[in-house]
């Protein structure tokens, strides 16, 4: 492999519904310290609400999100599970954001001029993963589309003619997206352990079995579990030339993806932007912490 000669900067997001929480704190450490020298930035679901809000600059603003939904029956229900919604609501998610905590879209307009910021969605039609361009005109949906999950949502969004659900399918930690877009330099946040390895999993036989009539999409669900171990093991490999720096809690989050609790959210919250100013330590990064 040739070595670039300049560093490129990447980010990325791991979702985690819930568990995205503490990539909120993470980042809102990097809006504290006013750290953000990334030229290619990429999230999926979960963190790829934190990841927008954070190239918005709006501090704690997820943070804010998160606690106001976990408890919310509007949002998660489920009495709702096999209703046309779902058991977690997205279109109220939707409306509820725009509503109360609405995206700064000038601010994050100029933030992302000299960046590439990519969301990610799985095709319906393939199960390959779709990297959306995230634009202000498009954003708030491409983030409804990463998010979307079969049984869990409603399934399925329409965006660019293509019908797509929740990235986290396709490519759950996108490491290798980052180094195809000439990445040397990577932060990856990530919502499991290091150690964390799936198995196979009732939700995935279910949505195998349900798509089955489409052998590639099927594979996806029968064998998400080998997707997501072949990229966690990636992350734990030398690859020259480039340098991945990973910000994961060391044990299990208190939050999981669909239970909390308030004390739950705020541990796993300081957590991640413990973690984060001890990266920019390591990095040695002059920090301007909020008081």
């Amino acid at each position: 492999m040739i070595k670039p000669l300049r560093k490129k900067y990447g980010l990325v997001v791991q979702g985690g519904t819930l568990r995205s929480i503490f990539s909120s704190g993470v980042l809102d450490a990097f809006i504290s310290a006013e750290f953000n020298p990334f030229k290619y930035v990429v999230g999926v679901s979960g963190g790829a609400m934190c990841m927008s809000y954070y190239l918005a600059q709006q501090y704690k603003t997820t943070y804010k999100i998160m606690h106001e939904l976990a408890n919310d029956d509007k949002f998660m229900n489920w009495l709702n599970m096999f209703s046309e919604e779902g058991y977690i609501n997205l279109n109220y998610l939707d409306e509820f954001t725009k509503r109360k905590f609405p995206l700064d879209l000038k601010t994050l307009t100029k933030k992302i001029r000299a960046k590439k910021v990519e969301i990610v969605t799985t095709s319906l039609e393939d199960g390959r993963p779709i990297y959306l361009r995230a634009k202000t005109n498009n954003w708030y949906k491409s983030l409804k589309a990463s998010a979307s999950i079969p049984f869990v949502t409603k399934g399925e969004v329409i965006i660019e003619n293509l019908k797509v659900m929740d990235g986290g399918w396709s490519d759950p930690i996108p490491i290798k997206r980052a180094i195809e877009n000439k990445c040397t330099d990577i932060i990856v946040i990530r919502t499991l352990p290091k150690f964390h390895r799936e198995k196979w999993s009732y939700f995935g036989k279910i949505g195998g079995f349900w798509h089955r009539n489409t052998p590639s999409l099927s594979k996806r669900f029968h064998q998400d579990y080998v997707f997501y171990n072949e990229v966690a093991d990636f992350l734990e490999m030398e690859h020259e030339g480039i340098n991945i720096h990973q910000i994961a809690p060391e044990n299990y989050l208190k939050t999981t993806s669909y239970s909390t609790s308030t004390n739950n959210l705020n541990e796993d919250y300081r957590l991640g932007m413990e973690m984060g100013i001890n990266l920019l330590e390591i990095l040695k990064v002059k920090k301007k912490l909020f008081s």
